[in-house]
Order: C-alpha cells, then sequence, then structure tokens
C-alpha cells in the first residue's frame, strides 16, 4: 500500500490479544489496530507495534458464529483496519444446548423466550467486552492506550453471532451503537423457546441495519425445522429485514449475494469444525463473493460512521454477484 507521495503507507494492521471473562465463560479476543509501520525497531523484541498517530478510533465488534474460529474473520478485520476503525473479534467457550459446548458468541437463550425478549441482553459477552476494552484503552501498556472511541460503535456478526449482534442493537446496551451489520442470519425464532411457528422477533436497533446472506445458505436451509415445519417457503433473512427492522429511512440495506453460501464471510473456512459439511465444499467458494462482502461491510461502516469511503452502497449492489437488493 502506498500513499499520495507514492512511498509505503506506514500504516500496517496488527492485531493485539487478550482474554476476557464473557459472562461466565473463558474468552479470547483479538484487537486490529493501524500500527506504525515507521517504528517497527521498537518491536523488534517483543512483536508489539506502537499505534499510527491519529485520533480516536470507533470499534467494530465481530460476533462469531457457533464453533467457528474467529481466524476467519481476520480478512474482515484487515479490510476495515484502513478505513480508520479498529476491529474486533473474540470466540467464548460455552454452552451450545445439547450440542455441548464449543465457540459461541455468548446466548442467553432464556432472554430470546416469548416473556424474556427485551428485557435483558441475550448476548452475555457483549457487557463484558466492552468492560475489557474499555481497561485495556485506558492501560498504559496498551497499543491503544487512549485511542478507542466508544462513542462510535459498529456492531456485527456472521450466524449465531449476527444473531446475537441484531439482537444486541437495544442503545441501552450499546449506548455509542452507530449501526449494526450480519452475515447469513436472522431474527426468526426457535419454536423450542416457546415462539409459534415461523415467528420473527423485532430488531430493537435505532440505526442502520444490513443483512447480508448467501443465495446458496445450506446452513439456514437445514435449520428451518427449529422454525417451522411442513411446506413453505424458508426465508427468514428476508423476513427479518422486511418485518422486524422498524426502521425505514433509507439507510438499511439486504443483499443476497448470487452463489454463495453461509461460509462465504469467513476465510479460511475450518472444515474441521461446525457445520461446512451441509455445503458444497465451502473452500472452493469464490473469492470475489468474499471481497465484494469486504467491499459491502467496509461501505455500510463508513456511511453508519459519517466517514468518507471509496465506492458507496448505491454502486456496490449493482454488483453482478448481486442477486437481489433491497433498501428501506
Amino acid at each position: 500500500m502506498a500513499d499520495i507521495d507514492g512511498r509505503a503507507d506506514p500504516m500496517i494492521v496488527r492485531g493485539w490479544h487478550f482474554s476476557f471473562d464473557a459472562g461466565g465463560d473463558p474468552a479470547l479476543a483479538t484487537l486490529y489496530y493501524p500500527g506504525d509501520r515507521l517504528r517497527l525497531e521498537e518491536a523488534r523484541l517483543s512483536g508489539q507495534v506502537p499505534a499510527a498517530a491519529g485520533g480516536l478510533w470507533p470499534l467494530v465488534i465481530v460476533m462469531p458464529g457457533i464453533n467457528v474460529a474467529p481466524d476467519g474473520y481476520r480478512w474482515l478485520a484487515r479490510r476495515l483496519v484502513p478505513c480508520g476503525v479498529c476491529v474486533v473479534t473474540y470466540a467464548a467457550i460455552g454452552s451450545l444446548g445439547p450440542a455441548g459446548r464449543g465457540i459461541t458468541p455468548g446466548l442467553d437463550l432464556a432472554a430470546l423466550a416469548p416473556e424474556s425478549i427485551g428485557t435483558r441482553p441475550v448476548a452475555t459477552a457483549l457487557g463484558p467486552l466492552l468492560e475489557r476494552l474499555a481497561r485495556v484503552s485506558d492501560a498504559d501498556d496498551s497499543p491503544v492506550s487512549g485511542r478507542l472511541d466508544f462513542g462510535r460503535v459498529v456492531m456485527g456478526g456472521h450466524s449465531a453471532g449476527g444473531t446475537a449482534a441484531l439482537h444486541a442493537s437495544d442503545p441501552k446496551w450499546v449506548p455509542g451503537l452507530r449501526a449494526v451489520f450480519a452475515y447469513g442470519a436472522h431474527t426468526m425464532a426457535a419454536t423450542a423457546l416457546g415462539h409459534g411457528e415461523a415467528a420473527v422477533v423485532p430488531v430493537p436497533a435505532e440505526v442502520p441495519v444490513m443483512l447480508l446472506c448467501g443465495a446458496s445458505d445450506g446452513v439456514i436451509a437445514a435449520s428451518r425445522d427449529r422454525y417451522r415445519h411442513g411446506g413453505g417457503v424458508h426465508d427468514p433473512v428476508r423476513r427479518t429485514f422486511e418485518e422486524a427492522i422498524g426502521r425505514s429511512r433509507g439507510d438499511s440495506w439486504l443483499v443476497e449475494l448470487a452463489g454463495a453460501g453461509h461460509f462465504a464471510v469467513c476465510h479460511p473456512v475450518d472444515t474441521t469444525s461446525g457445520r461446512a459439511f451441509l455445503e458444497p465444499d465451502p473452500t472452493e467458494a469464490d473469492p470475489s463473493a468474499r471481497e465484494l462482502i469486504g467491499d459491502l461491510i467496509a461501505a455500510f461502516v463508513a456511511a453508519g460512521l459519517e466517514q468518507l469511503a471509496g465506492a458507496g452502497l448505491e454502486q456496490l449492489v449493482e454488483h453482478d454477484l448481486v442477486a437481489h437488493w433491497e433498501r428501506r
């Protein structure tokens, strides 16, 4: 990457690792930040590169899918950090219900019951993560000391992590929230939690929402029995956009990518874990779809933060890989 004078860009993407208690579950996180290439000598022994010069950085939180290691979202962090933000990914090890324990975004399933929705956070890791990041920002030995702007937060996620982000978008839980995005996620609620068939739960966000999905999502297709039985079209992402988002100001988006599967947002895809076996080999997915996902998220984040960006969403949704899009 080069600056306007043709010299090497002094900004490089670096990751800083830390642990936190995700509501009783152990969790490992990585905060990706703009590092200063010109100060690499200072990191020769420690590997901790000082932050690039500048002001405060907004924070983008990426919540993982079930049993999806956060390494799969590193590419997205590397795509977003040069836009002038910090990105945090994490993995909590907690209960997966009947599936035992594994990687989770932190989900309080009881909080999704009809009588409980809206009374407490569904995303159990979110509050502890934000508290830990506040301490990181205050610590003198942190490379981002004093640089995180908690008044400008964008929250997103993949699969169950995207669902957690959507449910956690109530402004009383994230006061600095500016936008929410999700890939392969929705708010259709499982009948096992006490909801009726194919019931869609409202998204509490008072900020722009972007729902991304793949037209060939085998995981969502295979999960329909959790939400409904018998026939009928099962399209929970589109129904979430059309029925669950109360905001209608022209800044919320639904984008469906032709041929993309549930793991198009991951790179590399770990086929040893999770439910990648429900789709054709996701490691052979078209990288152009992932690149477009990155561009769409980057443009959406920039719009939500009112920062300058390259191609706008209006241009990106005209891409050949976009099978369907809506705006409200």
